[in-house]
């Protein structure tokens, strides 16, 4: 054999042996671009849905977006007027529908004389930045799974901070609140870590957006078989007293007079 061709074969082996190498490595490469992307969307999936733990887990029985009912256990007949209230507690204004009209909805609906519906929103995060109306509807979201929702939630209003600012409330603030709601040993600390997880947060932010794809955009709403009520109609202008039994005959019947429909 000459000497050109050994060289010959000499270099037909190796294009050989580099083309097999590179088809390997290639090969490899596609093998794991292809795990990362099913395990990408393994996750992503999982978040998605709320079935995973952390920020995107959503409250039992409860859909992405879609209001809890604080008071499902009093069982309220399906012909029970529906009545849906938006609020941030974050917002001055919902503080007042809170301690002037708060009691006598929680106790219709107790009753199970009315399906109460809340919407959790986040109106004061976009009006100034962070995300602490999503924490504080979280922490009162972790305080329904310890069965203290009222409590807390007449709590964390009360500690509302005086001003609206980018750092909301502070963050000893929820705890307090825990503790005038009735919480301690067990109980508190699963709220603690539930709260300290932001578990609920991305499931606040979401309500807040199937809301104002509604058309909610402001808070305190109150929306009574669909017809919005105008609750402010309701106080008195100088003592700023509601008038809990002409809220009551609304709430009970599902009828809105006229002169208190809600022009959104």
């Amino acid at each position: 054999m000459s000497t050109n061709d050994r060289k010959a074969k000499a270099q037909a082996a190796a294009k050989g042996a580099s083309g097999g190498a590179n088809v390997i490595v290639v090969a490899g490469i596609v093998v794991v671009l292809a795990m990362g992307l099913i395990i990408g969307g393994v996750i992503w999936a999982s978040r998605d849905t709320g079935s995973a733990g952390g920020a995107s887990q959503l409250p039992d029985g409860v859909s992405r977006g879609q209001p809890i009912e604080p008071f499902a256990a009093a069982e309220p007949a399906d012909d029970v007027p529906v009545v849906d209230v938006y609020e941030d507690f974050r917002c001055p204004v919902c503080q007042t529908f809170e301690q002037t009209m708060g009691d006598t909805i929680e106790e219709l609906a107790r009753d199970g004389r009315i399906r109460l519906r809340v919407h959790l929103k986040t109106v004061i995060d976009s009006m100034t930045g962070g995300e602490s109306s999503a924490v504080a509807g979280s922490s009162a979201v972790c305080a329904a799974d310890q069965g203290v929702w009222s409590e807390y939630h007449s709590a964390l209003f009360a500690l509302q901070p005086a001003s609206e600012t980018r750092d909301g409330f502070a963050e000893e603030t929820y705890t307090q609140a825990a503790e005038d709601a009735g919480l301690s040993g067990d109980a508190l600390d699963a709220w603690q870590q539930c709260t300290d997880d932001g578990t609920y947060v991305d499931y606040v932010k979401s309500v807040d957006d199937a809301s104002t794809e509604d058309g909610i955009k402001g808070t305190p709403t109150v929306v009574v078989d669909g017809t919005q009520l105008n609750w402010g109609g309701l106080l008195n202008p100088q003592t700023r007293e509601a008038d809990t039994a002409r809220l009551e005959e609304i709430l009970t019947t599902g009828e809105v007079p006229q002169g208190l429909v809600s022009a959104q």
